[in-house]
């Protein structure tokens, strides 16, 4: 069985959706600790008029310091969706596929989420499912009590794939330093790290620009391309 885990992102680029696809489970690593400026609370879409991305934010509460991301909670107010949907906007003049994008968009908006966990989760499951990838999800906080600490950062895929009996681990292609490769040989899982395959789509844009949000993916190639694209990549074993 393959078994892949990663934090819970914030409207992720196309890879993310590319590991997820690559599985036939997927652990949300819920209970990392928070970084503010990170992939866990923003992301980049185009900027309007200009060959730049700009960055559409989550709206969160004053976290404690050192906080750990179950303990970080959303703004009460929705000035952040209001903000997001308005820096969209520009792409209704260039997106073929904007007002089947922005109506999915308001939809995962409405989710009844106070957390920032939950509401990482909950959208980037409705994408994957509108993206018709079937794999079962799981969350860290809902096994943690039943499985053990992991020693050191590399080794929590080694943790997951005991708990769910996966004799394969796939893991995002900068977790490559990371990972004790032999250690996971030792333990009889197969481990690789995906290869997206990130070629270039009309952005209608001067030049090309890459790894923005799943967002500017599905405004310029709609739900069917963006579903093949998700599926292009390749992986590259380590401990044969």
């Amino acid at each position: 069985m393959i078994l892949a885990s990663h934090q819970p992102y914030f409207f992720p680029y196309l890879g993310y959706f590319s590991l997820i696809s690559a599985v036939e489970k997927f652990v949300f690593f819920d209970t990392s600790q928070f970084k503010r400026q990170s992939w866990m609370t923003r992301n980049r879409i185009l900027k309007p008029n200009r060959n730049e991305f700009q960055y559409i934010k989550i709206g969160l509460q004053r976290s404690p310091f050192q906080a750990m991301l179950p303990e970080c909670k959303l703004t009460t107010n929705d000035q952040w969706k209001v903000k997001l949907l308005a820096q969209l906007e520009h792409y209704k003049k260039k997106a073929a596929y904007y007002e089947e994008t922005m109506s999915f968009l308001k939809e995962i908006l409405n989710i009844d989420e106070d957390t920032l966990v939950g509401f990482n989760v909950s959208s980037t499951i409705a994408i994957a499912h509108r993206l018709k990838l079937s794999t079962p999800f799981f969350q860290h906080t809902a096994i943690e009590h039943r499985v053990e600490k992991a020693s050191e950062g590399g080794l929590w895929g080694m943790v997951f794939s005991e708990e769910f009996g996966a004799d394969t681990y796939i893991n995002a292609p900068d977790g490559e330093k990371l990972y004790p490769t032999e250690v996971y040989k030792k333990a009889g899982i197969k481990i690789g790290f995906i290869q997206h395959k990130l070629y270039p789509y009309f952005q209608n844009n001067e030049s090309f620009i890459p790894g923005l949000s799943i967002i500017d993916v599905l405004m310029f190639n709609g739900v069917e391309k963006t579903s093949e694209m998700v599926h292009d990549y390749t992986i590259k074993w380590v401990n044969n």
